[in-house]
């Protein structure tokens, strides 16, 4: 074996070594992912709160969706294939589901409920839809 492989072999082996003791150390790496925002979103009473969630572009969201009501389940949806964005999680009475999102084109998308009794008007046209503005990053 020439110079130029032992050599090669040494550092790889180092390298090796030193990743194995940052894993038992539990040591972060340098280049962590970004940490992810999240959105507090409550669905109640026909209507989100907030009703308007801005954002830029490539960000990653977390949405956590609240729902207040007692007895009426309710959903979130939110297609725009152009964005990158088809969400649709329901969320029962008085429990919260998360649902991470990146919209990948600045715009404003309209997120609703598409929940229907027979016979009723459906919750988006009793007025629960909201608006995600999306900016340039």
């Amino acid at each position: 074996m020439d110079r130029r492989h032992a050599r090669f072999f040494r550092c790889s082996f180092a390298f090796a070594v030193c990743l194995l003791v940052a894993a038992a150390l539990n040591v972060r790496p340098l280049f962590a992912a970004a940490p992810v925002h999240s959105v507090d979103v409550h669905l109640g009473d026909y209507r989100y709160m907030p009703d308007s969630i801005t954002v830029k572009s490539g960000e990653t969201v977390r949405l956590k969706l609240t729902n207040t009501d007692k007895l009426t389940p309710h959903n979130f949806t939110l297609k725009a294939e152009g964005a990158g964005l088809d969400v649709d999680v329901d969320v029962s009475a008085g429990k919260t589901e998360t649902v991470d999102i990146t919209p990948l084109a600045p715009g404003s998308y309209t997120f609703y409920c598409n929940k229907k009794l027979p016979f009723f008007k459906s919750h988006r046209e009793r007025g629960m839809e909201g608006t995600l503005v999306v900016t340039p990053d």
